[in-house]
């Protein structure tokens, strides 16, 4: 049953009619794909490519289609905890970088497509991005082709992947779902090191006159041509795809081969409708709206057209989009019980791993944490064997987030009581007056991304 909390400032009242919807709806089984392994949860970076199989799917209970996914190892991946125990500073402010990188260019997106600034934004930042993003082709092909012997890894702890395919016949890709951008990208046939598309072997991929150029904040960009062509996942397909084979990769985003953007489609880099939206509008589901549950390690799920009742208890609350672009809504931030950030704007990003506010509130939020300090940068510290908490309120109910999720790994190495821990809340101006609600909460929460009701909605985990 979806509902919102009566007397709630920012609930809306969902129709019980979207209740259970878990009889016709396809189940994506989600692997949790680390970077930086080892994060708060202890899980290992994997790899896995689906170039040499199909995607597989199985009926559950429910009648949905489920997507079984396997976690292989690599070495070769970053992580936010050395094996040690202690953090990667590097890669912790790597993960700043991303989220920066990441923020800065979608609210110029929005502003560009909309005349509309997101809280926050300033026209100068639209003004540097504009530079890079929007200078002639030519001279990105130049920038891109010296950056392909120096990739920088911009994944910023974990990501959910799961397979799609692409073409006919299809390519098989492993991707990460990301409700914090718009637009979907695979690795062209000049990409070395992934599964890779080549239009010239797809009986339906058309070209269009677009260039996809995502840029990056030391000057790297993704880049290459947009075609239209089907693109499936879990045997639901949309025709007439926008997306591109990338011919440049000046970032790295293994072990991932792309990124399927799931936000709203003034969002996209190319100004065209995501892949759930066409899906949507071409029949294939009947449900305007998406799920997610965010496990540990191989558990997680992405429910296409519905909700999983089974993967969550209570009630689904919703709350409403403040502006459409981002999933961003209102909501609270409490440090032990006391609210430290009354009904800010949050983003909710499957894609980013950490929590990030702005660095006021987040420093008022952890002076109610006893013997917190800050550690570098935007990150705080506290000592190891100290408890303490961190709620988040949307829509009138508050959800709680796990201690283990929480630690992010040791500041040195040390015998205890003189250890310090890293928190995951982080406080960072990222180039929006908002916080990004990241894996660090998500996984503690069953997610409901409602285009229907313009709204987010959360219930427990089953």
């Amino acid at each position: 049953m979806l509902v919102s909390s009566p007397g709630a400032v920012a609930a809306l009242v969902a129709l019980s009619s979207l209740g259970s919807v878990a009889a016709s709806t396809p189940h994506i089984r989600l692997e949790k794909r680390s970077i930086h392994a080892r994060a708060a949860s202890s899980s290992v970076a994997a790899k896995e490519t689906y170039a040499s199989r199909k995607m597989r799917s199985s009926n559950n209970a429910a009648g949905g289609i489920r997507i079984p996914l396997s976690k292989k190892e690599t070495v070769s991946t970053r992580k936010l905890r050395k094996d040690n125990g202690v953090v990667d500073f590097s890669n912790l402010m790597n993960a700043l970088t991303f989220a920066k990188d990441k923020y800065t260019s979608g609210c110029s997106r929005i502003y560009r497509q909309t005349g509309k600034r997101l809280p926050g934004f300033q026209l100068k930042a639209y003004e540097a991005w504009a530079k890079t993003a929007l200078a002639p082709l030519n001279s990105l092909i130049s920038i891109e082709k010296r950056q392909q012997e120096t990739l920088t890894n911009y994944q910023d702890g974990s990501l959910w992947g799961g397979p799609i395919e692409i073409g006919t016949p299809p390519t098989s890709f492993t991707i990460d779902f990301d409700t914090g951008s718009a637009d979907l990208w695979v690795p062209g046939p000049s990409v070395q090191g992934y599964d890779t598309f080549d239009a010239n072997k797809s009986s339906t991929a058309v070209p269009t006159n677009q260039t996809l150029v995502i840029s990056y904040g030391d000057g790297s960009n993704v880049i290459g041509p947009v075609y239209k062509d089907t693109v499936s996942v879990a045997g639901l397909a949309t025709k007439g795809q926008a997306f591109s084979p990338v011919s440049g990769m000046g970032v790295s985003f293994a072990p991932v081969d792309g990124i399927m953007g799931m936000a709203f489609e003034s969002l996209s880099n190319i100004g065209q409708k995501p892949f759930f939206q066409n899906l949507y509008e071409q029949g294939g589901v009947k449900q305007n709206l998406f799920s997610f549950a965010l496990g540990d390690a191989n558990d997680g799920e992405l429910y296409l057209g519905g909700v999983d009742d089974s993967k969550h208890s209570g009630l689904v609350v919703y709350t409403p989009v403040v502006q459409p672009g981002y999933w961003m809504v209102l909501g609270t931030a409490y440090a032990n019980g006391v609210p430290t950030a009354l009904l800010k704007n949050m983003i909710v990003d499957t894609g980013t791993t950490l929590i990030i506010g702005p660095r006021t509130d987040v420093a008022h939020f952890f002076e109610k944490v006893p013997h917190a300090r800050r550690f570098r940068e935007g990150y705080y510290m506290y000592p190891c064997g100290q408890e303490w908490t961190a709620d988040f309120e949307f829509g009138g109910v508050k959800y709680s987030i796990p201690s283990q999720y929480l630690n992010l790994g040791l500041t040195a190495e040390g015998v205890s009581p003189s250890r310090y821990c890293v928190a995951a809340i982080v406080g960072q101006d990222i180039g929006v007056d908002a916080w990004i609600i990241g894996d660090v909460f998500l996984r503690s929460v069953y997610t409901v991304f409602n285009f229907g009701l313009n709204s987010v909605g959360f219930a427990p985990r089953a």
